[in-house]
């Protein structure tokens, strides 16, 4: 019992909440309840979540050296020794792989690009884990390439076009979220809350990783502004009061991150920070109705 319990620990079941990324097609075409769809769009989130779990298993094996000496990650099933090395390699291995063979027992078996897509996903975050995540710039591109992806897959899956606005609001929400993660991690170096932190670090400073963050903020802002001002958007008119929680949302994010030095896992900031997970809830709450109804 132990053991599972320690298995599902890994697999970081709260960070699949990344993967309802692919229902963003599928709720703003105002499909949501078309059984169908919401069937194709289900399949590539529990899709998306065995790669991702199988990613960190990967990622925590290749990193088992550095984690143990990192008071954030050492508490790691792997990392503590509470998942045995070989173990952990099969069941990542398993996990992987059964994201793959879903699609293939799916509705979604026939859609060859869906297939590619995900396997895309899994060689990037790979090549992530052994080589890019140490190459500045290129790190946080490839955690961006992995959220635009999750929403473009989403919208084959069902069939569904997605404007461009709105997958280059994603990349730049991405990379806002991920630079907020590197300063996070780069202000716990320089604190002395980690004594050795990503070799990539070595590349970044607090001036440069605000300037991007100030970048990617103005580039998300204007992004998903012509996204519900576009004629192409189904009730575009009434989408424009989505910009209240849409601000409310970023401009309390860069306040804790700016005021508090806080930024770290957004998983954890949006269920830890009320302002953030309310005004993310009207949002949804709020485009359903909208776009589904």
């Amino acid at each position: 019992m132990d053991f599972l319990k320690f298995a599902l620990k890994e697999m970081r079941i709260k960070q699949w909440i990344k993967n309802s990324l692919v229902y963003a097609a599928l709720i703003f075409s105002g499909h949501l309840f078309e059984f169908e769809k919401f069937l194709s769009a289900t399949v590539m989130f529990f899709a998306f979540c065995l790669a991702a779990s199988g990613i960190y298993y990967f990622n925590d094996i290749f990193d088992i050296k550095i984690d143990r000496l990192n008071p954030k990650k050492n508490k790691r099933p792997i990392a503590a020794g509470q998942i045995p090395l070989n173990s952990a390699k099969i069941i990542s291995a398993i996990l992987i792989i059964s994201s793959i063979v879903l699609l293939f027992v799916s509705p979604l078996k026939e859609n060859f690009m869906c297939f590619i897509l995900l396997l895309s996903y899994i060689i990037v975050n790979i090549f992530y884990t052994i080589r890019l995540k140490e190459i500045v710039i290129l790190d946080v591109m490839c955690i961006a390439y992995g959220f635009v992806i999750r929403a473009i897959v989403g919208a084959i899956a069902v069939q569904s076009e997605m404007t461009e606005w709105f997958l280059i609001c994603i990349m730049f929400i991405s990379l806002l979220l991920a630079f907020g993660k590197r300063r996070n991690e780069l202000i716990d170096v320089e604190t002395d809350v980690l004594s050795e932190g990503r070799k990539v670090l070595n590349n970044y400073n607090l001036e440069f990783i605000n300037q991007m963050m100030t970048v990617a903020t103005s580039a998300v802002i204007i992004s998903y502004t012509l996204f519900v001002m576009d004629n192409a958007t189904k009730n575009h008119v009434d989408m424009i009061f989505t910009l209240l929680p849409v601000l409310y949302g970023i401009f309390y994010y860069m306040y804790i991150v700016r005021t508090k030095n806080e930024g770290g896992s957004p998983t954890d900031i949006l269920f830890k920070q009320k302002p953030i997970l309310f005004s993310v809830l009207i949002y949804i709450v709020y485009v359903i109705v909208v776009r589904n109804f």
